[in-house]
């Protein structure tokens, strides 16, 4: 079957699932998704119970599910809460991870394992647990959570962080792939320096420097960017790596 034109944006009687929801950016998309209608489900090692009142007070709808995304077992329940919601799940934002700035020659093994299990072995289980059920329904919104680091290898990021981001852009378009066929979309959002608690580093402090649009993001800017490929709006849009930097990939470093 086709995929269906693009029209506007309408979460309403969406359950969408988010990873990483806690803090800094998860917390933001959750926000957004709500605001569009959707149900989200904020998932995290960490207390999400600032950011479901949040979305409470906005007048939305979010539920937490206590998920190590690295933990097959936490995962196949964060799939199980979401889907008993309504019997579907509509969108699936797999941002949850850990920044790593580690120097090539000091990075540990145990560093490069976690980096790789967090960002891209979680981003793999919440995928593979919620897929079946999208395909089933014949319709689904994948949104992975890249980086520029993962395009250019990074500045400050450390080694592993960019193998982690380089191989979630590449799961992103096998996904698409295997999604075409059933109504299942797979996109990637690579965020360039944005401004949150976890990235926060003294270099930051002159952002009219950081990007040719003269500032750095913010988790705004992200969430926009996810809600758009979360959406109906992007019916036409599928295997792509949305590059959301201020202009960076045009500078030559």
């Amino acid at each position: 079957m086709a995929a269906p034109i693009s029209a506007r944006i309408d979460l309403r009687g969406q359950v969408a699932v988010v990873t990483g929801a806690a803090r800094g950016l998860g917390r933001a998309i959750t926000l957004t998704l709500a605001r569009e209608g959707a149900t989200v489900v904020a998932a995290d090692v960490l207390p999400c119970d600032e950011t479901v009142a949040a979305v409470t007070a906005a007048g939305g709808r979010a539920v937490v599910v206590r998920c190590d995304v690295t933990r097959p077992e936490n995962v196949q329940a964060l799939a199980t809460r979401a889907r008993d919601l309504t019997g579907r799940i509509e969108i699936l934002v797999n941002n949850a991870g850990v920044v790593a700035t580690t120097p090539l020659e000091a990075v540990s093994l145990e560093e490069w394992h976690r980096v790789l299990a967090v960002h891209l072995t979680g981003s793999f289980l919440v995928t593979q647990a919620c897929f079946p059920l999208m395909r089933g329904q014949g319709y689904g919104k994948i949104v992975f959570m890249g980086s520029r680091a993962g395009r250019v290898g990074g500045n400050t990021a450390s080694a592993s962080y960019v193998a982690a981001k380089g191989g979630v852009h590449a799961l992103v378009k096998r996904v698409a792939i295997d999604g075409a066929p059933h109504g299942v979309y797979a996109n990637g959002v690579a965020p360039g320096p944005i401004r949150t608690a976890m990235t926060e580093q003294p270099f930051y402090e002159d952002e009219s420097r950081q990007t040719p649009l003269g500032r750095m993001g913010r988790p705004e800017d992200i969430a926009e960017a996810v809600l758009f490929l979360s959406s109906q709006a992007s019916n036409f849009v599928t295997g792509i790596i949305l590059d959301v930097n201020g202009g960076l990939l045009m500078t030559p470093t």
